[in-house]
This record gives structure tokens, sequence and C-alpha cells, in this order.
């Protein structure tokens, strides 16, 4: 696929220059290390790096045009734009002839349940007749760190989906990726709104700005779309003020237009009626345990009744979703001691798992640790939880990046204070592994907490290879429980 660079700027908005003509474009890039020759690279301010900074290197690798928020001279054609990323995500789309407007696109947002959500949706959609993009499913590997992809990747890959016969995009929106433009000019049918508790406040400086991040996906959608929003949440009402959308609730305790009744929790699955609008009902199988996971079942049954899927189908396909990479995965060893790998990263999450994992262990041990580079108030909330709910608690490294990873230990262990919840401080997360399964017997489990389906560790400027799933298996446990 390609376009001239005058077809390109006028479908864009961009006054063309006649000799643009001839300068034929072969792709949108941001990123010099992905950048081919032909391609038009745009110049992304950055929070450590400025994209201009970079725009010789492009240029060296074979940029034939180059996007920039500032004059520059150089020896291919300019396109100067007030906003790079808002551009970037228009240049993006336009290139790809928009593929969104041909497939269901549906898009997932909210601090924890975004995952689970999102894989459970495209379950309910088929997978088959669906382009899933979530933390655990990205077909691009070299920027698997990103929850969302950049916006020329997503339409890339949804153009190649059209291309292929698929139907369906579900995306999960991160509130990085919604500030940063990531996710605009995506023609979305629906988005699910799924919770929302304080997270990245160091980097969207502040509670305000990160609520702000989730109210944007919602304000950009068309009236013909959809909101589906957990009406348990207390920010759903500010949502439903801001999008021009039509509205669908989900939810346990508040009046919802979609909500469960007669829920029958049991220890490793859950069974509930889900009501439709006081109009259909219709028995429901889960094949995991939680209030949580009803949640997220519930906002996949509201896009699979916005979808208009017959809802015992739906409940059908609900009772056969695959399991996820790194969520609530459960492992066992020969002389019955159980694990758990959980990606829960942030207090709610660890709460929510810790709880679930008390009422049906003896006794609870948990290991887990803190991202470098920030996000103080998330190591107090989790070290709370942890002296809170956790019989003894295991701290070690998790993407220390260029912090030191004991001085993230201590700052959590201080929020743990008191607490008469013994506490280990061993940085080698192999290591910290091995101890913590030391510490338990049969009866009890050890919950590996906060890297999930991660592969890396990310340490100073590297990226070391490690995975809490694969350090079980090294150690004789096997998936299962």
């Amino acid at each position: 696929m390609a376009k001239s660079l005058a077809e390109l700027a006028s479908i864009a908005g961009f006054q063309p220059q006649p000799a643009w003509t001839r300068i034929v474009i072969e792709g949108i890039c941001e990123d010099t290390r992905r950048l081919r020759p032909g391609d038009l690279f745009v110049a992304i301010p950055g929070y450590d790096r400025d994209g201009s900074d970079f725009i010789a290197r492009a240029v060296e690798r074979g940029a034939v045009a180059v996007l920039s928020e500032e004059s520059v001279d150089l020896p291919v054609p300019v396109l100067k734009a007030k906003c790079a990323r808002t551009a970037l995500a228009q240049l993006s789309a336009v290139f790809y002839d928009h593929p969104t407007r041909e497939l269901f696109a549906v898009g997932v947002t909210g601090t924890n349940g975004k995952t689970t959500t999102c894989h459970w949706t495209a379950d309910l959609l088929g997978r088959s007749e669906t382009l899933l993009l979530s933390t655990v499913r990205n077909p691009i590997l070299a920027i698997s760190c990103l929850t969302t992809p950049p916006s020329p990747i997503i339409q890339q890959l949804a153009r190649g989906a059209v291309d292929d016969g698929t139907h369906n995009l579900i995306l999960e929106a991160s509130s990085a990726g919604i500030a940063q433009d990531r996710v605009s000019d995506i023609d979305f049918d629906a988005c699910v709104f799924t919770n929302f508790s304080p997270e990245h406040l160091s980097h969207h400086n502040g509670l305000a700005s990160y609520r702000s991040a989730k109210l944007k996906l919602f304000e950009s959608l068309k009236p013909e779309a959809w909101a589906i929003l957990n009406a348990d949440d207390p920010m759903y009402s500010d949502i439903i003020a801001a999008t021009p959308a039509r509205v669908l609730t989900f939810g346990i305790d508040a009046g919802a237009d979609l909500h469960a009744e007669d829920i029958q929790p049991e220890a490793r699955s859950s069974r509930f009626t889900v009501v439709v609008a006081q109009e259909e009902s219709e028995t429901v199988f889960l094949p995991l345990p939680g209030r949580h996971n009803i949640f997220n079942a519930l906002a996949a049954v509201g896009v699979g009744v916005v979808k208009k899927i017959p809802l015992p189908l739906i409940a059908k396909r609900l009772a056969q979703v695959e399991p996820i990479p790194g969520r609530t995965e459960y492992f066992r060893r020969e002389d019955g001691l159980v694990a758990v790998v959980d990606f829960a990263h942030n207090a709610s999450s660890l709460e929510t798992t810790l709880r679930s994992l008390r009422s049906e262990y003896s006794r609870v041990i948990v290991l887990f640790g803190c991202p470098g580079d920030g996000e103080h108030e998330k190591r107090a909330a989790m070290g709370e939880v942890a002296g809170r709910y956790a019989d003894a608690v295991v701290l070690t490294s998790d993407n220390p990046k260029n912090e030191d990873a004991r001085a993230i230990a201590s700052e959590i262990q201080t929020a743990i204070g008191s607490s008469l919840v013994p506490v280990t401080i061993v940085l080698d997360r192999r290591g910290a592994i091995q101890l913590a399964l030391s510490q338990a017997k049969k009866g009890d489990v050890v919950l590996l907490a906060g890297k999930g389906h991660e592969t890396e560790q990310l340490v100073e400027d590297e990226r070391v290879p490690f995975s809490d799933a694969e350090a079980l298996r090294e150690l004789g446990f096997t998936e299962g429980d």
C-alpha cells in the first residue's frame, strides 16, 4: 500500500506542494527502529527523548518526508503540525484507508479488568473473526511493552484484518494510549469502561489528568456508537454526561440495564443469572471465580448484546472462555503445593486476588515488587494491602528500570509498617520465588503477583529474560490445580 505525499497530505488537511505528487510514501512511522526506506517519519515529542532528535537519523535511514511540530531545514519535504501525535493518528488512518470503518471496533478501558474483558469479548464475538490487541496479545513483538500500540501499528493491523476477512477489532485502550492519541481516528462502534481507581498518577500528573484520559475516549465516540459502562463505579455518571454515544450500563449492586442476579460463587468458578433490560435472562457458568470476574463477564456480555448475539449463545461461549496467560494461572507441584501467577500490579487488583485466595487456602504467601521510575503511591498502597491480607510477604524486583530495587522494596516494606506479617526482601526474583515456596506447605498458596504474562525484567536500559511461570516450571510445577 502506497500513496503520493500530495494525496496523503491533501486528505489529511495539509496544503500539498506540486512536487509532492512525485514522492511516494510507503509507510508511516514514529520510531526510527522500525522505519523503512520510503516512510514518512513523524517526530513525536517524548518524555525522555524528543522525536526531533531523531529526524536526521530518520532521513539517513530512508525517510522521504518528515512531519514535525517545529520548522526544520531538510533535504526532504517537511509537514508542520500543531500536534504531531494527533497528526500521526490522522495520517495513519488515511494511509490505510480507514480500515476500522470496515470492522466492528471495540475499545476497552479502565484501571483493572481490561485484558480479561478484551479476551472474553473476543471469545463471544469469535476468535477466528476477531483481531485482538491487548497486553498479552500483540502481533508486533517489538512493542510488546505497550498495552496500546502506536496508531500506525493499529491501523496497519486493522487493514490486514480487513483484507483477511476479519470482522471485529478488540483493542485494550490504556490511559496512556488514549492521552497520547494512539486510539484517535479509530472508528469505534463500542467502548467499555470497567472501573476506575488511582493508578499511573505520576505519568498523568495527578488523578484529574488520569480521569480525563479515560473520559477522552468516550467523548470522541460517534452518536450511533455504544458506551458500555460499569454502573457500580461512581465514574460512570461522569462518562454518561460526557459521551454523545448511546449508553448501556452493567453491574451487580446498581440498577443497571444489564445485571447479575442469583450469584453462586464457587472455589474455581461462578454461576449467575444475567438479566438484560428486565426482559431476558440466562444462567451463566463462568470457569473462573471472583466478583471481579463477574464484572468482566458482564462487560463482555454488554458488547455481545449491542452486537445482537443471542443471549443463550453468549452464555454458551462464556462457559468456554480460553485461559488468559498471567491472569490467575494455577500451578501445582507433585507434593501438592500450589502457586498462582497473576498480573495483579496495583492495590485494588492485589486486594481482589488476595481476598479470593484467602477464602480457599489455609495461608497465603505473596511475592511482589513495584516498577521503578515513579509511581510511589502504588508502592505504599500495595504494601498496605499485602500487610492486611497476606500471611507472609516476600518483596522482590519488578522492572526496577533506573531505580534502585532495594529502595523500592524498602518503600513497600515501610508501608506494611508494624503489621505482624513477616516480610522478607530478596531482590533476585528467582531466588525470591524459591524462598516464598520454601515458606509454604500443603494447603497454602504462593501468589506471584505483578508480572503475570511478562517475560522480561526491565533493569536500567536492559531487557533481562524472566518469566514467573517459567521459573515455576523449572522448579517442578505444572499448569493446573
